[in-house]
């Protein structure tokens, strides 16, 4: 019995080539495909606690860094026309309401995370006069439609989280070693993180809004002057690109569908 079979996974889809001295058919996961289903594509920073200390980014946030993130997700639009990305930390996620250019999963999670990882290193690189090479993982979340909107509160909720702790873990990183404040944090209630960064002059509530809320990447409809070849006259017409908003957006109370007209 083939390994797949064995496995109890589909067949193999694989490009390499077949003969007798082929193990193609071992290439097991190269049969699963994304469902013909709404998925997220998401995106990891790997290793970036080690990446932040080397390239000294201001902690706990950084806009370079932030920025960064931003310019590399804007070159998925135009190849690949997600609905929108949402980014906060080193997370980002690319929505999509259909099947891209390709269905297999193994071929999106190595083409995306290289994609984004080659654009961010070069980012990196031109900004530090060195080379800089960071890396990221990637995998696929299949959703309903009624799902999305509920992905998307999920991943603002890590963000209002993790942006609390991560002042909190500075504030007692000055006064005690990574491990140690690791654990001071553990178990601390919302409130609590609130009252030690209030102590040390930090107001959770009034921090930039896009650290709070994570960054939106959406379609934006635009003018530009063209040229009708047939007519042989000068026209203005319109033309969509990706824009990104800091912060300011509450996916409790955004209109799903306002989201969804932008295709």
């Amino acid at each position: 019995m083939k390994l797949w079979k064995r496995l109890n996974l589909p067949k193999p889809k694989t490009e390499a080539s077949k003969g007798k001295l082929s193990l193609a058919d071992n290439e097991v996961y190269s049969g699963i495909e994304v469902p013909d289903m709404p998925f997220f594509v998401r995106l990891d920073g790997w290793s970036f606690h080690s990446l932040a200390k080397k390239l000294k980014f201001k902690q706990p946030y950084d806009k370079f860094f932030a920025n960064c993130l931003v310019d590399a997700a804007k070159n998925f639009f135009i190849p690949f026309n997600p609905i929108l990305c949402y980014i906060f930390s080193d997370e980002i996620n690319l929505l999509f309401l259909k099947q891209t250019s390709f269905k297999r999963i193994e071929k999106i999670d190595s083409v995306f995370a290289g994609i984004f990882s080659a654009i961010f290193s070069n980012l990196l690189t031109k900004k530090y006069k060195k080379i800089i090479n960071a890396a990221f993982d990637c995998r696929v979340i299949p959703v309903t439609k009624n799902q999305i909107q509920k992905y998307l509160i999920w991943r603002q909720a890590e963000c209002f989280r993790n942006h609390n702790n991560s002042y909190a873990y500075w504030i007692l990183r000055k006064k005690s070693s990574a491990r140690a404040a690791a654990k001071n944090l553990l178990g601390m209630k919302t409130n609590e993180l609130f009252e030690l960064c209030r102590k040390n002059g930090i107001d959770l509530k009034k921090t930039p809004s896009w650290q709070r809320d994570g960054i939106l990447i959406i379609w934006e409809k635009y003018k530009k002057n063209g040229y009708d070849p047939i007519r042989k006259k000068k026209v203005l017409v319109e033309r969509r690109r990706p824009k990104g908003l800091f912060g300011g957006f509450d996916f409790r109370k955004e209109k799903w569908d306002e989201f969804q007209n932008q295709k």
